[in-house]
């Protein structure tokens, strides 16, 4: 399965991990960013002065939260964001 994350491919593990990712319900507690990262959120903090709006605190997603399955490494999310840079 590791190869499916390298390919972006999160949620092909389990059914639950999919499930979980494509929830129209509210917004996805675990999703990918624009660098192909998976994320969970795992914390809000309250609006500021500046914005309005509650912000999440997201962070990366080793393991699948429902089978166990590795999906990525920090090798893989250094690669994917350093190459954004």
């Amino acid at each position: 399965m590791a190869a499916d994350a390298a390919k972006g491919e999160f949620g092909s593990c389990c059914d639950n991990l999919r499930e979980a990712m494509q929830s129209e319900d509210f917004e996805p507690l675990i999703s990918t960013d624009d660098d192909g990262v998976l994320y969970m959120s795992v914390g809000l903090l309250g609006p500021d002065e500046e914005d309005e709006d509650a912000n999440t605190i997201d962070y990366p997603v080793f393991f699948c939260p429902f089978c166990g399955t590795k999906l990525q490494t920090p090798e893989d999310i250094d690669g994917k964001t350093n190459s954004s840079n």
